[in-house]
């Protein structure tokens, strides 16, 4: 069963992520947005690349269906910002068959934290 070694609030595991500018530019691109009318990063791509990261290390099973990510800004992020990432299992539940997964990822500078997010995961139980 996926993360079944974990319990709530554990943490899964830390990663960085460099926020530059170069990489940023297609995102910002497929958004139909011009990248140099903005200083800072937006929220979703935060989010995306954190869980890109995320999925890196903890692959779900085949079924798993991503449902949802939420995000909270505390101070803006720097274009060519460098954060450090931590992910916690915030909530684990069965229901009808499939496991309800919540990662939580808190985004830190220089130890100050500058956003959290939580991304929710239906994972098949076997």
């Amino acid at each position: 069963m996926y993360l079944k070694e974990f319990k709530v609030n554990d943490k899964l595991c830390e990663f960085n992520i460099e926020l530059t500018k170069e990489y940023l530019k297609n995102y910002y691109k497929s958004c139909g947005m011009n990248i140099e009318q903005y200083d800072y990063v937006y929220p979703t791509e935060l989010a995306t690349l954190s869980l890109k990261f995320f999925l890196e290390t903890y692959p779900i099973p085949e079924g798993s269906i991503h449902t949802s990510q939420v995000i909270e800004i505390y101070n803006p992020i720097n274009i060519d910002s460098k954060l450090k990432c931590q992910a916690f299992l915030s909530s684990s539940k069965e229901i009808r068959g499939r496991k309800i997964i919540v990662i939580k990822t808190d985004y830190f500078n220089n130890g100050d934290i500058l956003a959290t997010s939580s991304g929710t995961l239906l994972v098949p139980l076997t």
